[in-house]
């Protein structure tokens, strides 16, 4: 996650366990990079369901539901203070369903509940891995890639390979990377992979964080020309 946070732990019972900081809100979404803001919006106004995991106190959550209000927003955050917040923030919005739970029980609703998405055009925030210890990152990817029809998948936090001025999340013997997921994703479906390539700092909240979009079920995408000189393919 963004380099301000902190981890902290605590043990009980032997167990290791994990508490995370609260971040602020903001009003706008996806670390607030104006480049990323651009591809968000013109993938969200393509689809019928934001899918995130990963809400924290609700930002991005808040952003697709109030910039896109017909967009059926579905997420998730199992930290009880994150959520709380999220719902504050986020919750208002009458597009917006918010699990109080990890992305693994997060994927099980949808799987029970939610069933109409698997065949719509959907655009994902995957955010769940930044806090350490087990993550969520290949089960999601293995979901997402078996159950849904198409997909455009934008996974936060990952490494830009040759571009070490973006920041990316990394764990142990762990790095978001396309190394550390192309092995759960489903052989049967064909993908495209876009990583980032702009030099200048285009937040005011955020450093540069790495980000990937993955794209499958959709042959004839294309970046949208605004950021075309901004984004490579490189699969």
């Amino acid at each position: 996650m963004i380099s301000w946070l902190k981890n902290r732990f605590m043990t009980k019972d032997s167990a290791i366990k994990q508490v995370r900081p609260v971040s602020p809100f903001f009003d706008v979404g996806f670390h607030g990079d104006e480049y990323l803001l651009k591809l968000a919006n013109h993938l969200a106004a393509n689809t019928k369901a934001f899918i995130e995991t990963g809400a924290n106190v609700g930002s991005t959550l808040a952003y697709v539901a109030r910039v896109h209000p017909s967009l059926r927003c579905l997420s998730c955050e199992p930290d009880s203070s994150a959520h709380e917040a999220a719902m504050k923030n986020a919750g208002k919005y009458p597009n917006v369903f918010l699990l109080h739970g990890t992305s693994q029980e997060f994927i099980s609703y949808l799987d029970k509940n939610e069933e109409w998405v698997f065949a719509e055009a959907c655009m994902f925030w995957l955010d769940a891995h930044g806090y350490g210890f087990e993550w969520p990152l290949k089960k999601e990817l293995e979901f997402i890639t078996q159950k849904f029809k198409t997909g455009y998948i934008l996974i936060d936090d990952f490494k830009v390979p040759g571009q070490e001025r973006f920041g990316y999340d990394q764990y142990q013997e762990q790095i978001c990377s396309y190394d550390y997921i192309k092995g759960v994703l489903n052989p049967a479906k064909t993908y495209q992979l876009y990583y980032p390539t702009y030099q200048d700092k285009t937040s005011k909240h955020h450093s540069l964080r790495g980000w990937g979009l993955l794209v499958f079920g959709h042959d004839d995408f294309s970046i949208p020309g605004q950021v075309a000189d901004k984004v490579e393919r490189v699969l």
